[in-house]
This record gives C-alpha cells, structure tokens and sequence, in this order.
C-alpha cells in the first residue's frame, strides 16, 4: 500500500494544531511572558510644569522624573510607564525616549521609542512609554525617563530643542513569578 504523501503532511500538520490547542502555554516564535503577583508597591512622580528643567533636550540625554523605588521582595518585576506631552522640537527631529532602572551594580534600560513633532497645527504631542524589567533583586532604585533628539532628516539644528510638559512616572513592583 503506496502513501500519499499530501495526506501525511495534511494529519501531521492537524497533529501539530491539535497539540499547540491541548497545551496552550506552547507557542512557535512568540515572545516570552510571565505573570507576577498583585503589584507590592506602585511608585508615583508627576511634574505638572516642563519637567526637562530650564534647558531644552537636546542631543545630549536628559534625566527626566528620577523616582527612588524600593524593592522588598527577593525578587520582584517593574513595571514603569512615562507618559508627557511634547513641543518645541524641529520638523527633521525626533525625540528618542527611555526607562531604564539603576541602583548599586544593577542597570537595565528599555529600546529608545521614537516620538515625532506636532505639525504647524497642533505643535504638540502626547506620548505614553511603558517597559517591564524582570527579576529586579532586592534593593533600592532609581527608575527614570531619558530623552534626546537625534536627526532622522540632516542633522539637529543647533536651535533644535524639546520642552516636555505634564509628565508622570509611575512604576508598580511586582513579586517575581
């Protein structure tokens, strides 16, 4: 008896659907996850005024929202979102923004998220942030914001600047799972 050869690669792909429905925890090619506990400790910082300071951000990164942050599990996930609205920067700029956690010898930082100007009609913009940071150990932290413009047309304009307003930091510390 001859096999097809579309029948068996028809049943072994069904095998193979059937046992990613039974165990959903399996996954091909998908980002990884983990669910903490209720959160521990939720960490709050909001700066109603430009809470980049006198000067504007520039090439140069700026620390934006400084927050201390206790951890008093053994271990334990952050949750940090930075949100802010934007202005002042040129039309050939961008606003790079991070979250990174800091304090004794441990140091974690997001990717850089992108934040484009307003138009010549509404020149501002608002922007929300948010990155996880798991299996933080015990201790005392800095979380933070930074931000810098860099070109993504030319170069920035020596009077290319971003000024960001009613800003809020807020990071929630959860048990590691």
């Amino acid at each position: 008896m001859r096999r097809n050869p579309f029948v068996a690669g028809a049943v072994g792909a069904a095998l193979a659907v059937v046992v990613l429905v039974a165990f959903p925890g399996l996954g091909i090619g998908q980002p990884t996850g983990s669910h903490g506990g209720t959160p521990s400790d939720v960490f709050m910082n909001t700066d109603p005024g430009v809470c980049n300071g006198e000067d504007q951000v520039r090439t140069d990164p700026v620390s934006l929202m400084p927050t201390a942050v206790n951890v008093s599990e053994p271990s334990a996930d952050l949750l940090a979102y930075f949100t802010s609205t934007s202005s002042a920067f040129g039309i050939n700029t961008e606003l790079n923004v991070a979250l990174q956690v800091e304090g004794g010898e441990f140091f974690a930082s997001s990717p850089n998220w992108i934040v484009h100007p307003g138009s010549s009609k509404t020149p501002h913009s608002t922007f929300t942030v948010m990155w996880t940071f798991p299996n933080v150990p015990s201790g005392d932290y800095t979380v933070e914001a930074t931000a810098f413009l860099a070109a993504f047309q030319g170069t920035v304009g020596s009077g290319d600047g971003a000024n960001l307003q009613s800003c809020a930091l807020s990071v929630f510390v959860m048990p590691a799972g």
